[in-house]
């Protein structure tokens, strides 16, 4: 069921107001059965994986907050076995063809087709999540729970197919369900779930369908350098709209329900470097990698800045893989790590250097430019559909230069509205919440904002939903 369908939105009008009439004691159970058939309604077979995950992890989570001599053994199996079920389902291109290789050393003859395994909807987010569990229990942060909080906390359904990546800490606390019914936390449940359907069908669809155009392999010879840099960017756009579409409708929901998910995105294409990109863009996944992974490798390495900024590429390179085992997807982790490593050798060369440049507006010009620009030329190969199709485009955009433009020229015209509201999005944020809480200062401001704009506001985004809504199209990240 998508979050941007009918059935979904009409069903939400139905277990939101149940979920307030339940006795506290209930919502529990019945929040933990909505997931289930959630998930269920995309395959009952799918149900099979996070219940063995949880089940596995639940297990060595007890033994290894129990201590003793074999704690590291049950953690190292643990990690392991949450890992392996990520790369069973999510990297069969990678490990069939070995097993395929050892099949026939011994004689035996494997299928010529490569193994097709369902990969179920979002293992690599609740994987993470479970790896981050143990990581916790075995660090004492957490203590050892029941398996029905474990499991909710994985099944949770306005994050289980595409995050936020929340943590055990922050989330499980809040399962209590003992808050009051509150109008103005349902309006702002709502004020991000009718953002992210404008979002995701006004705005990431109709970019989506250009784009997929402009990919066709057959025809990306012909494009020119200024067809690929539109391309580039009107995919840059897409994704982002896209998933933050999910992430903004997700945490709505999450609030319709009394729950506080943490946020995704800050305006990532007003970055001001390589890394402040990364402190904004998809931020959960980013402070996964960042708190568990970088941070002990920053910790090993402190004062050896070769093994350092070799380690960030390879980290960059695993959250490039991550997303799938495709070399684009690899080749755009680098590219990250790149502009990563870049700039902090620039950082240290300046502060031992050019300690007066470090207010200078002519840089940080320069690295809000490279930054963004950056970023767009690393979707092309995350985007393209091969090697090939990846060089073509990349060597047109910055070094075999054609002029003109092939593609229809509403494509360029939209990709230049989509550009003009993501460069004001920043502001029209900040003029809301200046309005929010100017009108939150009266009753008579605060009534009107609540029983006037607001559903006049809502309307119109849900008439808008309305006329894009062609095809039902499916979440980018759900891939993932």
């Amino acid at each position: 069921m998508q979050f941007n369908s009918y059935s979904y939105l009409l069903l939400l009008i139905i277990v939101v107001p149940v979920f307030w009439a339940l006795p506290m004691k209930a919502r529990r159970w019945y929040v933990l059965g909505l997931s289930i058939l959630f998930y269920a309604s995309w395959s009952p077979v799918f149900l099979l994986a996070p219940i063995a995950l949880c089940a596995g992890v639940y297990l060595a989570a007890v033994r290894i907050a129990a201590g003793g001599r074999r704690e590291r053994v049950w953690f190292i199996g643990a990690l392991t076995y949450a890992l392996g079920f990520l790369v069973f389902f999510r990297y069969q291109a990678l490990w069939w063809p070995l097993v395929s290789g050892l099949l026939k050393a011994f004689g035996h003859a494997p299928a010529r087709t490569a193994l097709q395994i369902a990969v179920p909807l979002g293992i690599s987010f609740y994987s993470f999540e479970a790896i981050s569990y143990l990581v916790d229990i075995r660090q004492r942060r957490v203590q050892p729970t029941r398996f029905s909080d474990l499991f909710l906390f994985v099944m949770f359904w306005p994050h289980l197919i595409a995050g936020p990546i929340v943590r055990f800490r922050e989330l499980v606390p809040q399962f209590s369900f003992k808050k009051q019914f509150d109008m103005t936390m349902m309006m702002r449940g709502m004020d991000r779930l009718i953002l992210g359907i404008v979002q995701k069908n006004l705005i990431a669809d109709p970019l989506g369908s250009w784009v997929d155009d402009g990919f066709v392999t057959q025809l990306v010879r012909a494009n020119t350098t200024v067809d690929n840099w539109f391309l580039a960017i009107g995919f840059g756009l897409q994704i982002y709209f896209d998933f933050a579409s999910y992430s903004n409708m997700a945490i709505g929901v999450a609030q319709l329900i009394g729950i506080q998910l943490p946020e995704n995105f800050r305006f990532p294409y007003h970055a001001s470097t390589p890394a402040d990109f990364w402190q904004r863009w998809h931020m959960t996944l980013s402070r996964w990698i960042r708190d568990y992974l970088f941070f002990p490798i920053n910790v090993r390495f402190q004062g050896a800045p070769i093994p350092l900024y070799l380690s960030l590429l390879g980290v960059m390179a695993l959250v490039g893989l991550w997303h799938g085992a495709g070399y684009g997807f690899v080749l755009w982790g680098v590219l990250h790590g790149c502009y990563l490593v870049l700039y902090r050798v620039y950082e240290g060369l300046q502060k031992k250097y050019w300690p007066s440049l470090e207010h200078s507006r002519v840089m940080g010009l320069f690295w809000k430019a490279f930054t963004l620009v950056a970023a767009m030329a690393a979707w092309v190969p995350f985007r393209a559909t091969g090697y090939e199709q990846a060089t073509v485009m990349l060597k047109s955009m910055f070094t075999h230069f054609t002029f003109g433009i092939t593609q229809p020229l509403n494509f360029y015209l939209v990709v230049l509205l989509v550009c003009a509201y993501t460069a004001v999005e920043p502001a029209l944020d900040h003029v809301f919440t200046k309005w929010d809480a100017w009108a939150a200062r009266t009753v008579g401001r605060a009534n009107l904002r609540m029983y006037l704009l607001r559903p006049a506001i809502y309307a119109i985004g849900l008439l808008l939903f309305l006329a894009f809504d062609e095809r039902n199209t499916q979440f980018i990240y759900f891939q993932f």
